[in-house]
């Protein structure tokens, strides 16, 4: 393991900080003071001892025989610095907290062989400010620390150890990686999972999982899409995954989700897609129990114009649902997973039984061949469901919705009031009859002229001109809490799958042609 010199904030163009120390690492950061306010400080960290620093004056310096240990947030970027028999440091860092802490350990351990009295902690916790001791009381304070058991012992052999197995795979990887597409039309870079940090779970499904990255170039964030190529073979989705990066890089619209960058290994598919900070739609809807017909109104209207656009493509959807509606960090919504979109011209038919149970229209459950119709099928259920809390036909039991959806006709519940307009034009999505339908004439025109959504200036919507009427939290760390926790406390990793020869050559031949050629693709970029 070799240290380097690295610098965020200008201090490593001082060599001599104090006593002709040699600076390992420094970097911008935010303080917490003894009253949880926050202060923009250099944090330095030398071979003697740790900085914190006030606009050039040095505030405190830590000796690293007096730094006992670290607790680490597992959900925010907090750490906390304990300092024996003194008052402890509460940070903040984004960009910089990996860094500070390998750089510690590796001072500790390397250059103070302090190893043996030196722990770190993990904890389940946004805020850590109960686990450090403040400037005035810090001998009264009660320190909350993990139990001994739940310690991460520092053992310098085998960080070394594992440090070398991770530079060893970045090398394999880089190796091994494909590029598929790459929005930016100038930029050639060949890119693998090694230019991105990976950083929270957002989400799994049946064939991998999404991951929150941060690009190590431009430190911009991502939601990665990882899915394993044997899951995508084993369940017949080979033509769904491709049919999805064709959609993902031909499609620019405000109200889809965009790809940035697409790539794969001999085992995996990586679609690089735009980072929604507001959370799925359900999670909100869950939050709220019931939205007002105005805020349904607003992302119906998002919506409507997302999957107008895909029809225009000749794609139809399949899988509208709340799961696969984005918010932003300004309240709009966007489509997300196409999974189950289809290449399909306006006057054919679609055969294929798939979608949501509590979403599927009458003629994917007759199996009579469906089109767009059944998209906006789903659009009445799903406005139903935001304004009354449940899809219109559930049932615990699916064939007994099926038959609901197929024979009966919607019910409104009389204790929540809603506009004619708005039952209106549910009755109107959710006719039996594809051909009577809204929306069967003129897609996407026809139902954004429905008199429900008269409130609404589409031009401005189109524009992003609105003010959405709910703006999720998403400053800081706040957007982890329109996440299901029970991803985002899951370790971020890219799983290491074991296939056979044989399967790589099988893998090789069949996803071969999701590769991106400038030269024989002219059009990949064009929307």
């Amino acid at each position: 393991m070799e240290a380097k010199i690295k610098d965020c904030s200008g201090l490593a163009k001082t060599p001599n900080l104090v006593n002709n120390e040699k600076i390992y690492y420094s970097c911008l950061v935010i303080k917490y003071n003894d009253m949880g306010f926050r202060q923009e400080r250099d944090l330095a960290l030398t071979d003697q001892a740790i900085y914190n620093i006030k606009k050039g004056s040095v505030q405190r310096r830590i000796p690293y025989e007096k730094l006992e240990s670290i607790t680490v947030s597992k959900m925010s970027s907090e750490f906390v610095l304990h300092i024996k028999d003194e008052h402890d440091y509460r940070y903040l860092s984004y960009d910089h907290r990996t860094v500070v802490i390998e750089m510690i350990l590796y001072i500790m351990c390397k250059v103070k062989k302090l190893c043996s009295v030196f722990k770190i902690y993990y904890v389940d916790m946004v805020n850590l400010d109960t686990v450090m001791t403040t400037h005035a009381k810090y001998k009264e304070k009660t320190i909350i620390r993990p139990k001994e058991s739940d310690a991460t012992l520092v053992d310098l052999d085998k960080f070394e150890e594992e440090e070398q197995k991770e530079n060893n795979r970045k090398t394999a990887l880089k190796v091994r990686t494909t590029m598929m597409f790459n929005k930016n039309k100038k930029d050639n870079a060949e890119l693998s999972l090694n230019d991105f940090e990976l950083l929270k779970v957002l989400g799994k499904g049946a064939f991998g999982k999404v991951i929150l990255a941060q690009k190590l170039d431009n430190k911009k964030l991502y939601a990665i899409k990882i899915l394993k190529k044997k899951d995508i073979l084993e369940q017949d989705q080979l033509e769904h995954t491709k049919a999805e990066k064709a959609i993902l890089q031909h499609v620019n619209h405000p109200f889809v989700v965009g790809i940035e960058y697409a790539f794969q290994t001999p085992e995996k598919v990586y679609f690089v897609l735009e980072f929604m900070s507001g959370g799925e739609l359900f999670q909100h809807l869950r939050s709220f129990k019931r939205f007002s017909e105005d805020q349904a109104r607003f992302y119906a209207a998002c919506i409507t114009l997302g999957i107008g656009h895909l029809h225009n493509k000749n794609y139809i959807y399949r899988d509208l649902k709340l799961e696969n509606l984005l918010l932003d960090d300004q309240g709009y919504a966007k489509l997300t997973d196409f999974g189950l979109a289809k290449s399909i011209k306006a006057e054919e038919k679609a055969t294929t039984f798939c979608g949501t149970p509590e979403y599927l229209s009458p003629e994917v459950i007759l199996s009579k061949g469906h089109n767009r119709p059944a998209d906006w099928w789903a659009l009445g259920i799903l406005i139903y469901e935001m304004i009354y809390g449940v899809p219109a036909f559930y049932s615990s039991n699916p064939q007994q919705m099926y038959k609901k959806i197929v024979r009966e006709e919607v019910v409104f519940k009389q204790a929540i009031s809603i506009s004619p307009e708005g039952k209106d034009i549910i009755l109107q999505l959710l006719q039996k009859d594809p051909a009577k339908r809204l929306g069967s004439t003129n897609d996407s025109l026809e139902i954004i002229s429905h008199p429900w959504f008269k409130p609404l200036d589409m031009s401005k919507l189109f524009l992003r001109q609105l003010k959405a009427p709910f703006i999720p939290k998403t400053q800081g760390d706040d957007w982890i809490l329109n996440f299901d926790s029970e991803f985002t406390n899951e370790k971020p990793r890219d799983s290491h799958v074991t296939v056979t020869e044989e399967e790589l050559k099988s893998f090789a031949d069949q996803f071969n042609d999701m590769n991106y050629n400038k030269d024989t693709d002219p059009d990949a970029f064009h929307d």
